[in-house]
């Protein structure tokens, strides 16, 4: 009988310390899906701007193309440019388009009263703009003779002589850039490299706006006449020519980062963001290639 109990008992302990084990792998199991029950696939949140990948505006690799920027060199007093060179604006635009682009620049000149700032100013006078409108593409006005009038074909056909030109030489350096509008700030980011020996480089950052409404001599529009890619800032200095990128060597990488307030004067909503950069050789800054901003949503 003694042998009988004994049996008995152990058989009650064994199931007590079951049945403590299983409660304790319950609670476990519970207390787990509190720990570890959020994550990001079951509706957890990133940090804004985020995005699915990290950071949305980081660049990490430059694209490896020619583009061209073209230019007219405009004021708002100035008959001709509301006319003939407003058309003229609008054709340059449309052929533009995945080959650079266009924009207008009011520098300070006879013909001037809107939109004038100091880095379309520095542009106009050192690319060689006489006579309003005059248009020109990296780096230079036309050299067409305009003694005799304004030939406005022959002066397109040698813009896109030029752009042909550049897109089909070797890329000697370029510039990626991505950027978002928010909360009346754009935010940049940006990564330059060098492919070939470019001995002073400098990186310009244009703000451009489109359909910017306003006052235009000429213009049958009057007081509505509708300016296109308007050049409002340039964003790393201040000044036409941007600022030098110190260390791109041959085969390196210079990545940099900013954010500019959004002037009250501009809608945010037709901001764009174009990069140029040049080669300083004494005093004098020569177009080495342009890019295109990338807006992320």
């Amino acid at each position: 009988m003694k042998l009988k109990k004994s049996i008995v008992l152990l058989g009650f302990e064994k199931n007590k310390i079951i049945n403590t084990m299983k409660k304790i792998f319950l609670f476990s199991l519970i207390a787990s899906m509190f720990l570890f029950g959020c994550g990001p696939d079951d509706g957890g949140t990133e940090p804004v701007g985020s995005g699915s990948g990290g950071d949305k505006l980081a660049v990490t690799a430059v694209k490896k193309e020619n583009l061209s920027v073209t230019v007219k060199f405009s004021g708002t007093q100035c008959p001709p440019c509301g006319t003939w060179g407003w058309q003229m604006m609008g054709e340059l635009v449309e052929s533009m388009e995945g080959n650079g682009f266009a924009m207008t620049a009011y520098g300070d000149n006879f013909v001037a009263k809107n939109y004038i700032t100091p880095e379309a100013t520095t542009l106009q006078n050192s690319w060689g703009a006489q006579g309003y409108p005059h248009f020109g593409a990296n780096g230079s006005v036309t050299t067409t003779d305009r003694s005799q009038g304004v030939y406005t074909q022959l002066e397109k056909d040698e813009i896109y002589q030029r752009v042909n030109d550049h897109a089909a030489a070797s890329v000697k350096a370029n510039t990626t850039l991505k950027y978002e509008v928010v909360d009346g700030k754009i935010n940049m980011k940006y990564l330059s490299e060098s492919f070939e020996e470019v001995s002073s480089p400098y990186l310009a950052i244009y703000i451009l706006e489109n359909k910017v409404e306003g006052y235009q001599a000429g213009h049958s529009e009057g007081n509505g006449a509708i300016h296109k890619y308007v050049l409002r800032k340039e964003a790393t200095a201040g000044q036409g020519y941007g600022s030098a990128v110190d260390g791109l060597t041959v085969g390196s990488t210079v990545s940099g980062e900013m954010t500019l307030d959004v002037d009250s004067d501009w809608d945010a909503d037709h901001i764009s963001v174009h990069c140029v950069m040049y080669n300083k050789v004494g005093t004098k800054y020569e177009f080495v290639n342009a890019s295109n901003g990338t807006l992320v949503e």
